[in-house]
C-alpha cells in the first residue's frame, strides 16, 4: 500500500465515522428530542433549552462540522473507487443542512432560549424535517454508497476466485 493510499484510507475512515456519529446523533435529536420538549413546562423551559443546547455543542455540533474536514480531504485523498463526483454530492447535502441550520433553525433555537413556544417547538421540527432531515438522509446514503463501493472493492481484491 502506498503512502498515498494509506493517507485516503485514514480520511476516509475518520470521514465515515464523524460521518455516521452525525447522523445518528442529528435523526436521535431530530425524532427524540424535539419532539419532547413539548412536554417541558413554560417556566422550566428557557433553563432546559439552554442547558440542552450547551451540552449538544460539544457532543454533537462541534463533531458535525469536523465532518467538514475529511470530506473536504476526500477530493485529494480518496480511495480510488470513488469519484469526486459522489464526494461533491455529500459536500452539496452537507452544505445544504448547515445553511438551514444557520439560517433556519439556530434563529428559532435562540428564540427558545428566551421563551417558551409551541409554536417554534413546531417550526422547528417542520422545518428541521424538510431542511435538514432530507438532506442528512440524501448523505447518509451518498456516504453508503462510498462505503459499499469501498468495501465491495476491497473484497474483490481479497477474496479468491472459486
Amino acid at each position: 500500500m502506498t503512502n498515498n493510499n494509506k493517507i485516503s484510507s485514514i480520511v476516509f475512515a475518520v470521514y465515515i465515522l464523524l460521518a455516521f456519529y452525525a447522523f445518528g446523533g442529528s435523526m436521535v435529536n431530530s425524532f427524540v428530542g424535539y419532539p419532547t420538549w413539548r412536554w417541558v413546562g413554560a417556566n422550566e423551559f428557557p433553563k432546559f433549552h439552554q442547558v440542552d443546547s450547551s451540552l449538544i455543542i460539544p457532543f454533537f455540533v462541534v463533531p458535525t462540522f469536523l465532518t467538514f474536514i475529511p470530506l473536504i480531504l476526500l477530493f485529494w485523498f480518496r480511495p480510488m473507487i470513488i469519484s469526486k463526483w459522489l464526494v461533491g454530492l455529500a459536500l452539496l447535502f452537507k452544505l445544504i443542512a448547515v445553511v438551514s441550520t444557520i439560517t433556519i433553525q439556530i434563529p428559532i433555537q435562540i428564540e427558545l432560549d428566551k421563551r417558551f413556544s409551541l409554536e417554534l417547538i413546531e417550526r422547528l421540527i417542520s422545518t428541521d424535517l424538510i431542511y435538514r432531515k432530507i438532506p442528512m438522509i440524501l448523505l447518509a446514503i451518498t456516504n453508503f454508497i462510498m462505503l459499499y463501493k469501498v468495501v465491495k472493492h476491497t473484497n474483490s481484491l481479497t477474496t479468491p476466485s472459486t
